[in-house]
């Protein structure tokens, strides 16, 4: 059986794991997939003409992102890693267009997304099984 602090540390260790992973990813992808002094801004200041409907109301890149933060985490925390595959199937079934277009960009950030969800769930793994 397990103790009642375990258990809070072990919810610590997983919250902040999910907190680190969403938190900090919009960071990695812009850092290593945008040239060095290119600031993205939502919505688009590019000269894109507004929608009928006007913009969504978040950046729908940046929410796919965060879906795919929490999506490669929880696979690597079940330890279900060939769940990871997943990712790419359902960008690439989604995104063909954007991807056709920029393949650097969506697919780069696809890639920084899952090893940077890789490497917070597997740092939360090995901490959780030093508790």
């Amino acid at each position: 059986m397990i103790d009642f602090w375990t258990f809070v540390l072990r919810a610590l260790i997983l919250a902040a794991a999910y907190a680190l992973a969403i938190g900090l990813s919009g960071y990695m992808v812009r850092y290593f997939v945008l040239p060095p002094g290119v600031k993205s801004s939502w919505p688009p200041m590019d000269g894109r003409e507004m929608p009928a409907g006007g913009w969504p109301r978040f950046d729908p890149s940046v929410v796919i992102g965060k879906c795919e933060n929490i999506i490669t985490l929880t696979f690597v925390l079940t330890g279900n890693y060939a769940g990871l595959a997943l990712i790419f199937a359902a960008k690439s079934l989604v995104r063909t267009e954007a991807i056709k277009q920029n393949p650097g960009f969506f697919l780069g950030g696809t890639l920084v997304n899952l090893v940077w969800g890789l490497a917070v769930g597997l740092g939360a793994r090995g901490l959780l099984m030093l508790t």
